[in-house]
């Protein structure tokens, strides 16, 4: 390193600037290094971190609520993993203000579904394939009452369905499902597994009976 930086105040010296320059520009590639080398989480804080692909709980099940861990979840780290989204049953056990009524809009919330609305009419899915929004009645949506252990989950990304999320549901015959199983179609959450799945918006073989499936 000090190899190069007598190198670059040589060049600094010969080019007559005044190194503002050359400082700005060792300070971008090592920027850049720290930014292409894995690092530690640095999401987390005291007893509170944020959910990152590398997190240990990513995509485990939350043993309150029984919704998976996601990317960008706000948890509480205790003896158990546990979300701090007060859209989710489990907020409420690990809030550090338990008596506090303030609480983020959840996910199925008036203002979040006509966002929702809204990318849907600008970014239609491909041949009109329908979208539905789950409601917290739907069976779909995890329950721990329900469900137990095993929720349904997204056929692509395999996180669990939170209520108000939008879904393609059938992704055989979705204009007269047969089934339940189901497939995010919301990006105005950020999941866009319909159209990583299945860009064309059709399916050859059924992922549920893996059979052939009939035009």
């Amino acid at each position: 390193m000090r190899v190069a930086d007598e190198g670059h105040a040589r060049a600094d010296s010969a080019d007559g600037t005044d190194g503002t320059d050359a400082d700005e520009a060792r300070a971008f590639e090592v920027g850049m290094a720290a930014g292409l080398d894995p690092q530690e989480e640095t999401g987390r804080t005291g007893e509170s971190a944020v959910t990152h692909i590398s997190s240990p709980w990513n995509h485990r099940l939350c043993t309150t609520c029984r919704h998976s861990f996601r990317r960008g979840d706000p948890v509480h780290l205790g003896d158990d993993v546990a979300h701090l989204d007060p859209a989710l049953e489990c907020a409420g056990s690990t809030s550090a203000d338990p008596t506090s009524t303030s609480a983020a809009a959840p996910t199925g919330s008036s203002e979040s579904a006509a966002f929702a609305a809204g990318v849907l009419a600008t970014w239609p899915p491909v041949d009109g394939v329908p979208v539905v929004p789950l409601g917290t009645g739907d069976w779909q949506v995890a329950d721990p009452v329900v469900h137990g252990a095993r929720p349904p989950r997204c056929l692509y990304c395999a996180h669990t369905f939170r209520t108000g999320e939008h879904v393609v549901l059938c992704p055989c015959a979705p204009d007269r499902p047969v089934c339940g199983a189901a497939v995010h179609r919301d990006p105005a959450a950020g999941l866009v597994c319909w159209e990583s799945w299945r860009p064309e918006g059709r399916l050859a073989v059924c992922p549920v009976k893996l059979v052939a499936v009939q035009e």
